[in-house]
């Protein structure tokens, strides 16, 4: 059995901090430092990759809320509507996703000129790291308690009481840390990315191997969530799980198929056509200019 790693808030000047929030924020800020990074190796716009961060943020943000809301506490909705805008009030891994996704996909189809998937991928690739850290958040505030277990990993859990039932909404006990878990699974497939970082895949690649790797863990890990709802004998993340494991799956299998690879060379690539005409000119200036202008002048010999 591992010890409880729950680490209490902090306060300054009357400010609780939290060490999951400040996990959370440094996950996004490196997610999006390496996501600019892999948009220079492909040659695409860093500058996009940052603005479609920005919209993946705000809508995860958004659709983990609702989806938490609608799927896991549907007596709270059914209580109070407006619980639906309380965004701070509870939050779902896979809801994040899903808003995120459709943040992106709404940047895209309000910038037809951009290609999708090479944008993706980028992205993706960043998330994947950014992951550990958020897992890592997940760990600390043991907010994903699984079933009572005897498993060496098992974690002590402290219990969580409902205030206005007057009870244990789950009691106390050994029980797996979920967030543990993927925090691993986080490692494991942002290892996998870094090896594959400099090899040419097919555009859609990264997202699709994210998301079919993804899914079967999500999907197992969810029969040892026993406080969330059922529907039909599953939860809504595994009915997520099993939807996007097969659009994930289509997307592979497209992509070989179509063969059209995403080269990490660093060329200049799905740019926005301001920066590729910017770019084409300081190019064009570049190429005018004299052998060696620009070197400043050499030193006479006394």
């Amino acid at each position: 059995m591992l010890p409880n790693l729950q680490v209490p808030p902090i306060h300054i000047i009357g400010l609780e901090l939290h060490l999951f929030g400040f996990l959370v924020g440094l996950a996004i800020i490196l997610g999006t430092i390496l996501a600019g990074r892999r948009a220079k190796q492909f040659g695409i716009s860093e500058r996009v990759v940052a603005d479609v961060a920005i919209w993946a943020v705000v809508a995860g943000f958004i659709g983990a809320h609702l989806y938490s809301a609608i799927f896991y506490f549907p007596e709270k909705v059914a209580a109070d509507p407006l619980y639906l805008l309380k965004l701070w009030d509870g939050i779902s891994s896979f809801g994040g996703f899903i808003g995120g996704t459709l943040g992106v996909l709404i940047y895209f189809r309000r910038h037809k000129e951009l290609p999708f998937l090479p944008y993706a991928d980028t992205i993706i690739y960043g998330f994947a790291f950014a992951w550990i850290f958020g897992r890592m958040g997940c760990t600390t505030a043991f907010d994903h308690p699984g079933s009572l277990t005897d498993f060496v990993l098992g974690m002590d859990y402290q219990g969580l009481w409902d205030k206005d039932l007057q009870q244990w909404a789950i009691t106390p006990g050994v029980r797996h840390n979920l967030g543990m878990y993927e925090f691993f699974w986080a490692i494991a497939m942002s290892i996998f990315f870094f090896f594959n970082r400099h090899k040419t895949h097919f555009k859609g690649w990264y997202l699709g191997v994210f998301v079919v790797c993804y899914m079967p863990v999500r999907f197992a890990m969810d029969f040892l969530r026993k406080a969330d709802i059922h529907h039909f004998g599953l939860t809504a993340g595994q009915w997520a799980a099993i939807v996007l494991f097969v659009l994930g799956i289509i997307l592979l299998v497209r992509g070989a198929k179509k063969g059209d690879l995403l080269v990490p060379d660093g060329e200049p690539k799905y740019r926005p056509a301001g920066e590729m005409k910017a770019l084409s000119k300081a190019e064009a200036v570049k190429a005018a200019q004299p052998v060696g202008a620009g070197h400043g002048k050499k030193k006479k010999k006394r």
